[in-house]
């Protein structure tokens, strides 16, 4: 079973607003369960979002598969459950193993979607960010820097390369596309673009980034003054200069708007993206590089700037 890339670099105990237990003060109405992991702060955020999108008018069940496993097969094939949204990519196997309503899928990767066959009426509201968005929120973190690099894995992130070139003409820069099917080659890729780029995208995927191929691959950043731009806040906090990522809350938030809409007679998207992004840089870090970070981290810049 793969690990789902942001559980794997964003792991924490979280504490959920619901438990599953306190279902007697649900409101009655149509039965949507949130299939979860407590394990993982991310979730908890996204979990929190879905029940403020959802309303007080659904009744919401939070099956959480850290504590409470044992129950999941009842809870997912309940005559009563009307949807079932999967938080991560663990989740969303489950409900499509033991459950029998739709599913909205959230809180994965569309690569966590390939191969599998979601049943009728489902829909997907995956974490991916386009290229073209995150190289855009770049020209404020790093403004004058157009030459761009990507470093993927073809299995996982398939987009042709010419696409990617279009969505970075679009903003201004520059791109090389360079894959990497396997973790032991990402050094020597990396190294290889020293005096060819500005920066260097790392996109979300577990195989190539990792607690075992990040190290090395910040210490190269540092030594060669290579920015790296990373996926999350946790990737920054690593030694990313920045990172582009979904805001979790919003994300569940916009799930629970996208179930009550499909509760009300609209169906289920099926590939909806985030509708809101956040954007971290790592001060300390970029002065490293000898780079300057315009802006604060306040609502203005719109930068989470980390020390």
């Amino acid at each position: 079973m793969r690990v789902h890339v942001y559980a794997a670099l964003v792991v924490a105990l979280s504490i959920l607003d619901r438990p599953a237990d306190a279902l007697d003060t649900a409101p009655p109405g149509p039965t949507v369960v949130i299939v979860t992991s407590s394990a993982v702060e991310a979730f908890g955020e996204a979990v929190r979002g879905i029940q403020r999108g959802l309303g007080p008018a659904v009744k919401a069940v939070i099956l959480d598969l850290a504590s409470n496993p044992q129950d999941s097969a009842n809870q997912l094939s309940g005559k009563d459950v009307r949807l079932l949204i999967s938080v991560g990519n663990n989740a969303f196997e489950s409900a499509a193993q033991f459950g029998s309503a739709p599913i909205l899928a959230t809180m994965l990767l569309r690569a966590d979607l390939t191969g599998t066959h979601l049943r009728p009426q489902s829909g997907s509201l995956a974490l991916d960010v386009p290229l073209g968005d995150i190289l855009a929120r770049m020209e404020s973190v790093l403004p004058g820097k157009t030459r761009a690099a990507l470093i993927r894995n073809p299995d996982a992130n398939n987009v042709p390369a010419s696409t990617l070139a279009a969505q970075a003409k679009a903003a201004g820069m520059t791109l090389k596309v360079l894959d990497c099917p396997r973790p032991e080659k990402l050094l020597q890729l990396f190294l290889s673009l020293r005096g060819q780029v500005d920066f260097v995208v790392c996109p979300p995927d577990g195989t190539l980034y990792n607690s075992t191929t990040v190290r090395p691959l910040i210490l190269a950043s540092l030594e060669n003054r290579l920015p790296v731009i990373g996926f999350s806040e946790s990737f920054v906090r690593s030694g990313a200069v920045a990172a582009v990522y979904p805001d979790y809350f919003d994300v569940g938030a916009q799930a629970g708007e996208l179930a009550r809409n499909y509760l009300a007679g609209a169906s289920l998207p099926a590939n909806e993206k985030p509708r809101k992004l956040r954007v971290a840089a790592n001060g300390r870090v970029a002065r490293l590089l000898g780079l300057r970070i315009p802006g604060r981290a306040d609502s203005e810049s719109g930068i989470v700037v980390i020390q």
